[in-house]
């Protein structure tokens, strides 16, 4: 669209061109680019939260779980808190390195630098529906055996029933076989 002030806008699929601020914002349209996306947001420069918030949102799934680089288990409330403390101190994540290990499964590896200290940081991370649900701090090889091992640990005791007195609740259903009875 070109108007008399010779201002235009270009729209795509996944890319929005601004002239006047010549800037591109980028769709994401896999799980990586909202990796890469969130990350990015990160550049360095003291931020509040509210203003990545929805980003935040679009990546972290609300049931999310995980460790910090101390290994203490966090939701995403803790996530969230974590996150808005390093925007405000003007942490920078740079060199971000992204590998696809299984359908539902990547390692995350990024460069921060916040609070005059500089890390490489390695998260194991579980997807569903395009979002994390779990992330775990891992430290070499066995850092990631072990992180995919509880994060398969995990998601099958999700699937699997749990016990209740006198009956077996499994997905909401309460099974046909609760209480004793049998299959003849």
């Amino acid at each position: 669209l070109i108007n008399s002030e010779k201002t235009f806008t270009v729209t795509t699929s996944s890319v929005i061109i601004n002239s006047n601020t010549m800037s591109t914002t980028t769709k994401p349209t896999t799980f990586e680019d909202k990796i890469r996306q969130y990350a990015a947001l990160f550049d360095g420069s003291e931020k509040d939260f509210s203003d990545i918030e929805s980003t935040f949102n679009g990546l972290y799934h609300d049931n999310f779980l995980g460790t910090d680089s101390n290994g203490e288990e966090i939701d995403k409330a803790a996530k969230k808190q974590l996150d808005e403390k390093r925007l405000a101190a003007g942490a920078k994540v740079t060199n971000v390195e992204y590998t696809r290990t299984d359908w539902n499964k990547a390692l995350v590896e990024f460069h921060l630098e916040s609070d005059g200290n500089s890390v490489i940081s390695q998260y194991y991370v579980t997807i569903k529906d395009k979002k994390i649900t779990e992330a775990r701090h891992v430290n070499g090889l066995m850092g990631i055996i072990k992180a995919g091992w509880l994060s398969d640990y995990h998601s099958i005791r999700r699937v699997q029933s749990y016990q209740h007195v006198d009956k077996v609740v499994f997905e909401g259903y309460i099974s046909p076989f609760a209480g004793g009875a049998r299959v003849n």
